[in-house]
Protein backbone atom coordinates (compact mmCIF):
# COMPACT_ATOMS: atom_id res chain seq x y z
CA UNK A 1 0.00 0.00 0.00
CA UNK A 2 1.49 3.33 -1.00
CA UNK A 3 1.91 6.05 1.56
CA UNK A 4 -0.51 8.88 2.21
CA UNK A 5 1.55 11.45 0.30
CA UNK A 6 1.36 9.39 -2.87
CA UNK A 7 -2.36 8.88 -2.40
CA UNK A 8 -2.90 12.64 -1.91
CA UNK A 9 -0.85 13.39 -5.03
CA UNK A 10 -3.06 10.97 -6.94
CA UNK A 11 -6.18 12.77 -5.69
CA UNK A 12 -4.70 16.18 -6.61
CA UNK A 13 -3.89 15.01 -10.13
CA UNK A 14 -7.58 14.23 -10.70
CA UNK A 15 -8.83 17.66 -9.63
CA UNK A 16 -10.63 19.85 -12.14
CA UNK A 17 -9.50 23.38 -13.04
CA UNK A 18 -11.67 25.12 -10.41
CA UNK A 19 -10.44 22.83 -7.64
CA UNK A 20 -6.83 23.55 -8.62
CA UNK A 21 -7.42 27.31 -8.57
CA UNK A 22 -9.01 27.24 -5.11
CA UNK A 23 -5.82 25.73 -3.69
CA UNK A 24 -4.20 29.17 -4.09
CA UNK A 25 -6.49 30.63 -1.41
CA UNK A 26 -4.39 30.97 1.78
CA UNK A 27 -5.09 28.13 4.20
CA UNK A 28 -7.43 26.31 1.85
CA UNK A 29 -4.79 23.93 0.49
CA UNK A 30 -3.98 22.60 3.98
CA UNK A 31 -7.68 22.26 4.79
CA UNK A 32 -8.33 20.26 1.61
CA UNK A 33 -5.27 18.06 2.19
CA UNK A 34 -6.40 17.25 5.75
CA UNK A 35 -9.92 16.51 4.58
CA UNK A 36 -8.63 14.28 1.77
CA UNK A 37 -6.31 12.52 4.25
CA UNK A 38 -9.24 11.77 6.52
CA UNK A 39 -11.29 10.49 3.59
CA UNK A 40 -8.46 8.27 2.32
CA UNK A 41 -8.00 6.81 5.79
CA UNK A 42 -11.74 6.14 6.01
CA UNK A 43 -11.61 4.33 2.67
CA UNK A 44 -8.64 2.30 3.89
CA UNK A 45 -10.39 1.30 7.12
CA UNK A 46 -13.57 0.38 5.23
CA UNK A 47 -11.49 -1.82 2.93
CA UNK A 48 -9.99 -3.55 5.96
CA UNK A 49 -13.47 -3.98 7.46
CA UNK A 50 -14.79 -5.47 4.22
CA UNK A 51 -11.93 -7.97 4.07
CA UNK A 52 -12.53 -8.95 7.67
CA UNK A 53 -16.27 -9.21 7.10
CA UNK A 54 -15.71 -11.72 4.29
CA UNK A 55 -14.52 -14.20 6.92
CA UNK A 56 -18.07 -14.61 8.25
CA UNK A 57 -18.78 -16.82 5.25
CA UNK A 58 -15.77 -19.00 6.07
CA UNK A 59 -16.98 -19.38 9.65
CA UNK A 60 -20.50 -20.29 8.49
CA UNK A 61 -19.04 -22.84 6.05
CA UNK A 62 -17.01 -24.31 8.90
CA UNK A 63 -20.19 -24.78 10.96
CA UNK A 64 -21.91 -26.35 7.95
CA UNK A 65 -18.99 -28.73 7.39
CA UNK A 66 -18.99 -29.73 11.06
CA UNK A 67 -22.74 -30.26 10.94
CA UNK A 68 -22.45 -32.52 7.91
CA UNK A 69 -19.82 -34.60 9.72
CA UNK A 70 -21.95 -34.93 12.85
CA UNK A 71 -19.64 -32.71 14.91
CA UNK A 72 -21.92 -29.74 15.46
CA UNK A 73 -20.99 -29.71 19.17
CA UNK A 74 -17.55 -28.36 18.12
CA UNK A 75 -19.09 -25.20 16.72
CA UNK A 76 -19.36 -23.36 20.06
CA UNK A 77 -15.93 -21.81 19.61
CA UNK A 78 -16.87 -20.64 16.12
CA UNK A 79 -19.82 -18.64 17.48
CA UNK A 80 -17.38 -16.84 19.79
CA UNK A 81 -15.06 -16.18 16.86
CA UNK A 82 -17.96 -14.76 14.89
CA UNK A 83 -18.71 -12.31 17.72
CA UNK A 84 -15.04 -11.25 17.88
CA UNK A 85 -15.02 -10.79 14.14
CA UNK A 86 -18.13 -8.60 14.36
CA UNK A 87 -16.40 -6.52 17.04
CA UNK A 88 -13.35 -6.00 14.82
CA UNK A 89 -15.44 -5.00 11.82
CA UNK A 90 -17.43 -2.55 13.95
CA UNK A 91 -14.23 -1.00 15.36
CA UNK A 92 -12.83 -0.43 11.88
CA UNK A 93 -16.05 1.08 10.58
CA UNK A 94 -16.67 3.35 13.55
CA UNK A 95 -13.14 4.54 14.32
CA UNK A 96 -12.50 8.25 14.63
CA UNK A 97 -11.55 9.99 11.38
CA UNK A 98 -8.90 12.23 12.89
CA UNK A 99 -11.26 15.18 13.02
CA UNK A 100 -10.57 18.13 15.29
CA UNK A 101 -12.96 20.99 15.72
CA UNK A 102 -11.99 24.63 16.11
CA UNK A 103 -12.20 24.52 19.92
CA UNK A 104 -10.91 20.99 20.59
CA UNK A 105 -8.01 20.73 23.05
CA UNK A 106 -6.16 18.14 20.97
CA UNK A 107 -5.63 19.32 17.39
CA UNK A 108 -5.14 16.70 14.70
CA UNK A 109 -2.52 17.99 12.28
CA UNK A 110 -1.31 16.50 9.02
CA UNK A 111 1.53 14.59 10.70
CA UNK A 112 -0.98 12.78 12.95
CA UNK A 113 -3.19 12.06 9.96
CA UNK A 114 -0.14 10.55 8.25
CA UNK A 115 0.52 8.46 11.36
CA UNK A 116 -3.08 7.22 11.38
CA UNK A 117 -2.95 6.30 7.73
CA UNK A 118 0.35 4.45 8.13
CA UNK A 119 -0.97 2.69 11.24
CA UNK A 120 -4.11 1.55 9.43
CA UNK A 121 -2.13 0.53 6.32
CA UNK A 122 0.12 -1.65 8.49
CA UNK A 123 -2.92 -3.65 9.61
CA UNK A 124 -3.36 -5.18 6.15
CA UNK A 125 -0.97 -8.03 6.95
CA UNK A 126 -2.86 -8.82 10.15
CA UNK A 127 -6.20 -8.85 8.35
CA UNK A 128 -4.75 -11.15 5.68
CA UNK A 129 -3.38 -13.48 8.40
CA UNK A 130 -6.86 -13.69 9.93
CA UNK A 131 -8.35 -14.48 6.53
CA UNK A 132 -5.77 -17.21 5.96
CA UNK A 133 -6.40 -18.73 9.40
CA UNK A 134 -10.17 -18.72 8.78
CA UNK A 135 -9.62 -20.41 5.41
CA UNK A 136 -7.43 -23.00 7.13
CA UNK A 137 -10.14 -23.68 9.70
CA UNK A 138 -12.74 -24.03 6.95
CA UNK A 139 -10.49 -26.44 5.06
CA UNK A 140 -9.80 -28.47 8.20
CA UNK A 141 -13.51 -28.78 8.94
CA UNK A 142 -14.14 -29.99 5.42
CA UNK A 143 -11.32 -32.54 5.59
CA UNK A 144 -12.33 -33.88 8.99
CA UNK A 145 -9.21 -32.48 10.68
CA UNK A 146 -9.42 -31.09 14.23
CA UNK A 147 -10.30 -27.39 14.00
CA UNK A 148 -9.28 -26.46 17.55
CA UNK A 149 -5.71 -25.38 16.71
CA UNK A 150 -6.85 -23.18 13.84
CA UNK A 151 -9.75 -21.87 15.92
CA UNK A 152 -7.31 -20.87 18.67
CA UNK A 153 -5.11 -19.21 16.07
CA UNK A 154 -8.01 -17.14 14.70
CA UNK A 155 -9.01 -16.14 18.22
CA UNK A 156 -5.49 -15.05 19.10
CA UNK A 157 -5.12 -13.07 15.87
CA UNK A 158 -8.46 -11.32 16.40
CA UNK A 159 -7.56 -10.45 20.01
CA UNK A 160 -4.24 -9.07 18.83
CA UNK A 161 -5.89 -7.00 16.10
CA UNK A 162 -8.39 -5.48 18.54
CA UNK A 163 -5.57 -4.64 20.96
CA UNK A 164 -3.49 -3.03 18.22
CA UNK A 165 -6.45 -1.08 16.89
CA UNK A 166 -7.17 0.24 20.39
CA UNK A 167 -3.65 1.72 20.34
CA UNK A 168 -4.83 3.88 17.44
CA UNK A 169 -6.67 6.07 19.95
CA UNK A 170 -3.31 6.90 21.54
CA UNK A 171 -2.19 8.50 18.28
CA UNK A 172 -5.24 10.73 18.26
CA UNK A 173 -5.06 11.66 21.93
CA UNK A 174 -1.39 12.59 22.19
CA UNK A 175 -0.78 16.32 22.36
Amino acid sequence: MSNLGQQLDSVKSKENFLEKITRFIPGYNGYVNRDNSRELDTILRNTLATRLDANHIKLKNTILNLSQRGKLFESDSIDKLDKKLQLCVAKFKSAARGYSGAFDVVKVKEDKLNQLYEFDANLFDDVEAISAACAEMESNSKGGVDINPSSDKVSTLLDSLVKMFDERENILNTV
